[in-house]
């Protein structure tokens, strides 16, 4: 009789359903976008989430087996040494979409760590360094990732020769020997190396003509010019330097050879790091990742088994919509789209990409630099070109605008683009549309301006004359797609009888700030009396006995206040970086000016003072600042964080301190301690301080508007708001 464990037989079930179900790091991924942009190539954008962070990935997916596609790899500004950003390699080169490409040391002349071929010539020779790979694309477009090796040798007229080290390269050390690439060694310059200095300035050099005769030789130092156009340079010191002394002379004829391997007929090679993917799994990373590791913007390679598809992968990291990748999640990424073999490229600072989307002219960069920050000149890229023939027959058309809005959101549709068979852009200037599929329920059209009053998905449709078509499909979204809301007012002092205008920003889930219209708002005033009308405008009838007012501004549920105050309260305006400022409406001048560092804005302390009526003194023995203003004294002791408030130590987590003969504030935690309203615009670099009026303390208490239910009618009334009560203009 057989006996059934039941036990263990479901232990092992258990087991195994708990491997397939097991997810590994990479907890949420969606492809968000996809759009073939030129023959042979299609983008998609992936949002993926590892530990809980987004991260915005640019894949580019190359079919090489189509006869349009080229790729190729571009070198900053035509040659090494003369770097430059993506973007002006992209538009240099006319490249319908480019990524930066191999690593290279930032301190030093600029040539690849890795082996290049350029429109099928050898360029550089990669360092030698352990675990490198190569990617590659051969003459029959197949690709390889391959561990590159060089070759090369001099050989003189006695028949006598030496090694070449290596060509086009700045001086490094060897892995794992740790030896001098430029001692006891012949280094190879040609004219694709563009600067003066090459290799060490303290070695021989040797000018060879096109025909391998010796032109001139430079004892102990580098020539003063660059490589000739067809000539070479030999670098050599030691052992390499006796081989020439003793071999050759000015006027000989020398025979220059050299060569990578494997010999497998590249038409395209650029460096990389290690291996990501092989054999469709992910590999530990072999690499020192004491530099390249953490969570970073990253830029990959990957081809498929049979070699005819490449894969172009860039990922932005330490952006606000991105976080970026740790090596083993791009590990991770590249294997889950079907790699099978993949190399980490240079990536951090130096990831960006670059394309033309399909129907346009115009470049966008798809994937920004770490922290938004300006693009980095870097060495080389990959480009990839659009070689189809031109021609003006229009093959299809696209509608620019966004795929998600959010009720109250107005945003402009129309033509975004056309282009012929061959998937190159066709100018649109002609072209003759209509757009339909709006119900008018949906909402309001003002020309190409469409603004969403209910949330819903939209099908619009473009039609031009020609009975060419395109659909973009529209989610409209409901207020719970908003995060947060922010009200600004343009100005924060008001008279009676004035009028100011009320802007209510959302920021979206999607990270995306958009401007929401007041037909979809509702509005109350707590403090002064007022009416809204249907732009947002609010006039004051009447201040009510009171010196600040709040404006609550509501979506739905979600909710956000802006102060405003009457004219009685004082303003004063500083822009950093500049010396001049305003009190209300008189133009200043200081002799110092505010500016940011570390992230937090001093101003000099005794402008802000004095202009708002305070007095201030300096305390030479203790090093203290003494301001006495309305009921308070603050003792501010230089380069300490801390302030006193009438007695009562209070932390800051910037110190003041003395420049320029001048005594410099953080600004927000001073003006709050003042009892000031304090508030900067970005994109003017403006500070605003306002003094809050001594009536102000006596508001009432903020509180929530009754009436929040979203507008459903298109009335034009206007209403007045007073105390907390609250209506919708629509």
């Amino acid at each position: 009789m057989m006996k059934f464990n039941f036990k263990k037989k479901f232990l092992c079930l258990l087991f195994s359903l708990i491997i397939v179900l097991l997810p590994n790091s990479n907890v949420f991924a969606k492809q968000d976008f996809t759009e073939t942009i030129s023959p042979g190539v299609v983008r998609e954008e992936h949002i993926v989430d590892y530990d809980g962070k987004s991260t915005v990935i640019n894949l580019l997916k190359c079919d090489l087996t189509n006869p349009y596609l080229n790729l190729s790899v571009v070198a900053g500004k035509g040659k090494y040494t003369k770097r430059a950003t993506v973007s002006e390699m992209a538009n240099a080169t006319d490249a319908t979409a480019l990524v930066n490409g191999d690593f290279f040391n930032m301190i030093l002349q600029g040539s690849p760590e890795g082996p290049s071929i350029i429109e099928g010539k050898l360029q550089s020779s990669p360092c030698v360094y352990t675990g490198l790979y190569s990617l590659g694309i051969t003459s029959d477009n197949t690709a390889m990732i391959e561990q590159i090796s060089f070759s090369g040798k001099v050989t003189a007229p006695n028949g006598k020769s030496y090694p070449i080290d290596g060509l086009n390269k700045s001086y490094y050390w060897y892995e794992p020997t740790n030896e001098y690439s430029h001692q006891n060694k012949i280094q190879l310059y040609n004219d694709f190396w563009a600067s003066k200095s090459r290799g060490d300035k303290k070695n021989t050099e040797i000018l060879v003509n096109s025909d391998g005769v010796i032109e001139k030789i430079s004892e102990s130092k580098n020539f003063d010019f660059s490589v000739p156009d067809g000539k070479y340079i030999l670098q050599v010191e030691g052992k390499a330097y006796e081989f020439i002394k003793s071999n050759v002379k000015i006027g000989d004829k020398i025979n220059i050879e050299y060569a990578i391997t494997p010999d497998k007929d590249f038409k395209f090679l650029i460096g990389g790091h290690a291996l990501l993917v092989d054999n469709g799994e992910v590999v530990k990373y072999t690499k020192d990742i004491n530099v390249l590791g953490g969570v970073r913007a990253r830029t990959a390679a990957g081809i498929s088994q049979d070699g005819k598809t490449l894969y172009i992968a860039s990922a932005e990291g330490r952006t606000k919509r991105s976080s970026g990748l740790k090596l083993s999640q791009l590990s991770d990424f590249m294997k889950s789209i079907g790699a099978y073999k993949a190399l980490n490229l240079d990536g951090g600072g130096s990831t960006a990409m670059v394309l033309k989307n399909l129907g346009e002219f115009e470049r966008t960069r798809v994937i920004n630099p770490e922290r938004n920050a300006g693009e980095r000149k870097v060495v080389s890229g990959i480009g990839i070109f659009n070689t189809a023939p031109d021609s003006n027959v229009v093959a299809g058309v696209k509608i620019k605008g966004p795929n998600i809005m959010v009720v109250g959101e107005s945003a402009e549709f129309g033509l975004g683009g056309a282009w012929n068979e061959n998937l190159k852009p066709i100018k649109t200037d002609n072209l003759k549309y209509s757009l339909l599929g709006m119900n008018q329920e949906d909402g309001t059209w003002n020309e190409n301006l469409f603004l969403a009053l209910v949330p819903g998905e939209i099908n619009l449709i473009l039609s031009t004359e020609e009975g060419i078509s395109a659909t973009k499909k529209i989610e409209v979204k409901d207020f719970n797609y908003i995060e947060k809301l922010i009200v600004n007012t343009d100005k924060k002092r008001i008279a009676e009888n004035e009028t100011l205008n009320v802007t209510t920003k959302a920021i979206l889930k999607n990270k995306k700030e958009v401007i929401l219209s007041p037909r979809v708002l509702t509005y109350a005033l707590d403090g002064f009396n007022g009416e809204f009308d249907q732009n947002g405008n609010l006039k004051i009838l009447s201040f009510n006995g009171k010196a600040v007012s709040d404006i609550i501004v509501n979506a739905g549920s979600i909710s956000s206040v802006a102060k405003i105050y009457d004219h009685s309260a004082k303003l004063i305006k500083m822009n950093i970086d500049k010396k001049s400022y305003m009190i209300n409406e008189e133009n200043k001048t200081m002799d110092s000016a505010p500016f940011i560092k570390n992230d937090r804005t001093f101003v000099p302390v005794r402008f802000i003072v004095e202009g708002f009526g305070g007095d201030i003194s300096y305390d030479e023995t203790a090093k203290t600042v003494n301001i006495l203003y309305a009921d308070k004294n603050i003792s501010i002791p230089l380069n300490e964080k801390y302030i006193s408030i009438n007695g009562n130590n209070q932390e800051i987590d910037a110190a003041a301190f003395i420049k320029d003969g001048r005594t410099f504030v953080p600004i927000r935690f001073i003006a709050e301690a003042l009892g000031m309203d304090v508030s900067y615009e970005g994109s003017s670099k403006t500070i605003s301080i306002l003094e809050i009026p001594n009536n102000a303390q006596d508001v009432i208490p903020q509180t929530q508007p009754e009436n929040v239910e979203h507008p459903k009618t298109n009335s034009n009334k206007n209403t007045v708001n007073k105390n907390q009560n609250s209506t919708v203009p629509n």
